[in-house]
């Protein structure tokens, strides 16, 4: 593989460090590179990225855990170690597993000496993340609704915020979103290492497409959400506000070793600005759409991956460029 750096001037403004173009015989991409010391989704929110050419992500090192957040969100990258993460015009470069412990010993040092960046996508901002892009009228408004409404503090959301704005995903006095489908890309691939395993309540194997027995409010989510064009979901997700153990019981969801998981019980945390979202006598209705696309992608599922693509489609607002 070829590289050649393009001049400097080639991409103005664009917020990358570098632009450079990639080549295998016939094949070529041009890309926008951005170093960081520090390879993580957070980092990168925090890049403000502007271009349209595809970014590449240049650094030291990379964890495993990150390196999978970036393939989830199809950011490619390359570390000092030689992992990488490169896809173009039918080449292909995916490696994994390097550790240079050079490079290791050098972010260790970093780590004490300097000042790291928040995590954006830790578990509490997460919440209040998904809270702003499943209900975009509560920016601007009273952070004590978006507190309560994403099921965190008031510090921690005025905390979201500030960083969410320093990050160029709030913008003006009005606190109006700007680029939102990023931030959508960059939540969604951090869900299933972070928020979305701290979600945990239980997890046992049954009939997904038995109709759910439940006293209290349930929420369906994934492949079995109500709207998603799946015929027969393979999976049943349901978020509730607490566990009753009776409700295996009554559903006839078995522990059974020998077989596999497929119905996942999740902790609701948020409360919806809309009464009729939290209406017991409803019945089961669907979790806040971005949780559904989260669950979509996290399944690993390439024909669940395009039914996320349309469902997101169907509620992602035209403004979140």
């Amino acid at each position: 593989m070829r590289l050649s750096r393009e001049p400097d001037h080639a991409r103005p403004d664009s917020g990358a460090d570098a632009v450079i173009t990639l080549s295998r015989g016939d094949a070529r991409s041009v890309y926008a590179v951005q170093v960081k010391s520090s390879m993580t989704l957070t980092a990168l929110a925090h890049g403000r990225y502007m271009g349209t050419d595809p970014l590449l992500v240049i650094g030291d090192r990379i964890t495993r855990r990150s390196a999978e957040a970036f393939r989830e969100a199809n950011i490619q990258f390359v570390d000092a170690a030689g992992n990488a993460f490169v896809a173009f015009d039918g080449v292909f470069v995916d490696v994994r597993g390097r550790v240079d412990p050079v490079a290791h010993d050098r972010d260790n040092r970093s780590l004490v000496a300097g000042v790291q960046e928040p995590n954006l996508f830790s578990r509490s901002r997460a919440q209040v993340i998904m809270a702003l892009l499943a209900w975009p009228e509560l920016i601007g408004g009273q952070r004590r609704e978006i507190a309560a409404v994403a099921g965190t503090s008031l510090g921690q959301t005025h905390d979201v915020l500030k960083h969410l704005t320093a990050a160029g995903y709030l913008s003006g006095s009005s606190k109006k979103p700007a680029r939102f489908g990023e931030l959508l890309d960059l939540w969604t691939a951090a869900y299933s290492t972070g928020l979305g395993p701290r979600l945990h309540l239980a997890r046992f194997s049954g009939d997904p497409g038995r109709p759910m027995t439940t006293e209290q409010p349930a929420y369906l989510s994934g492949e079995s959400a109500d709207g998603v064009d799946i015929a027969r979901p393979a999976t049943l997700t349901v978020y509730l506000s607490s566990w009753d153990p009776k409700l295996a019981i009554v559903n006839r969801w078995s522990t059974n070793p020998d077989r596999v998981p497929n119905v996942f019980v999740r902790r609701k945390f948020w409360v919806s600005p809309r009464p009729s979202d939290e209406d017991v006598t409803a019945g089961p209705q669907n979790a806040p759409w971005p949780l559904i696309y989260a669950d979509l992608m996290a399944a690993g599922d390439p024909r669940l991956t395009e039914v996320a693509k349309t469902w997101r489609a169907r509620f992602a607002r035209p403004d979140w460029s």
